[in-house]
């Protein structure tokens, strides 16, 4: 059997990450990679998110989620605050820099998402999807 489309997955997740830094550091944002993009998206939804919410958005554990966080806290993106819906809670929010960005990220992944359908259209696009959520169901069992 061919491996074909394992290694064509690798090899456009691998390009894809690359056209990211470039189109980020090209929006002057240098310091923000694509695996930042999980967790602003996130915020850029819903204002505010615990570190649990985060990490199972962005699919990745704690620590990494953590790490993450702390590069964006660093470069004045993010920063660490009590819910205003539970005081209790402690959750990430947008700087107003971070607020900033949501034009770029739209404007990016816009972009990126027009790149990826173009050669095969909406049907084409529809029909890949439902492929790969076959292939990531199958991963994740």
């Amino acid at each position: 059997m061919k491996h074909d489309a394992v290694m064509l997955m690798g090899r456009i997740h691998e390009l894809t990450q690359k056209w990211l830094r470039r189109e980020l550091a090209s929006a002057g944002l240098p310091g923000v990679a694509p695996s930042h993009g999980d967790v602003l998206a996130l915020l850029f939804m819903k204002g505010e998110s615990t570190m649990h919410e985060l990490a199972a958005f962005a699919h990745r554990t704690k620590a990494t989620t953590t790490v993450l966080v702390d590069k964006l806290e660093a470069m004045d993106l993010v920063r660490r605050a009590t819910s205003v819906y539970d005081a209790r809670t402690k959750v990430v929010v947008l700087t107003e820099r971070g607020e900033a960005l949501k034009e770029d990220f739209e404007r990016i992944s816009n972009k990126l998402v027009s790149m990826v359908y173009a050669p095969i259209g909406k049907t084409g696009g529809e029909r890949l999807e439902q492929l790969l959520n076959k292939v990531l169901v199958s991963l994740e069992n």
